[in-house]
């Protein structure tokens, strides 16, 4: 089963990203976790791995729902505009504080989002993104 490789990390709390890049680092979920307090500066990263550096192309995205200057949803706006094979190549997860049923509603209408995940990031929740990370491996090859 192929590792996680990457995992990015966008969420306006510092601490919140502390704590998901120590899970992530403990539970050895994955080899390199980049974390984000700037929506734009993690698509900006994004952009730059998919032009430039393949080898930093995150595997799995934690994407917090609410962010100031750009939250999730304009993240996503920005985000259908990545080239296909990297977003399907690619896990979406939102976090959130609240689980708000509009905003999960809403996130029905990304077919890129996997899943909403309650804040804080838990074991639980890592081991169910790993299980479908190796489901969907196994699927492809």
């Amino acid at each position: 089963m192929k590792k996680i490789r990457t995992v990015l990390v966008i969420d306006d709390d510092p601490i919140n990203n502390v704590i998901c890049k120590t899970l992530i680092h403990t539970l050895h979920f994955s080899e390199v976790v980049h974390s984000f307090v700037r929506a734009k500066e993690a698509l900006e990263y994004l952009k730059d791995a998919i032009e430039n550096q393949p080898d930093k192309i995150p595997q799995v995205i934690f994407l917090d729902v609410n962010m100031p200057e750009m939250d999730g949803w304009e993240f996503l706006e920005e985000y259908d505009k990545l080239p296909t094979d990297f977003k399907e190549s690619c896990q979406l997860y939102m976090l959130s504080s609240s689980v708000n049923r509009e905003d999960m509603r809403k996130s029905e209408h990304y077919k890129y989002i996997r899943d909403f995940i309650q804040k804080p990031l838990s074991p639980v929740s890592l081991e169910d993104v790993q299980n479908s990370f190796n489901l969907e491996q196994k699927a492809q090859g």
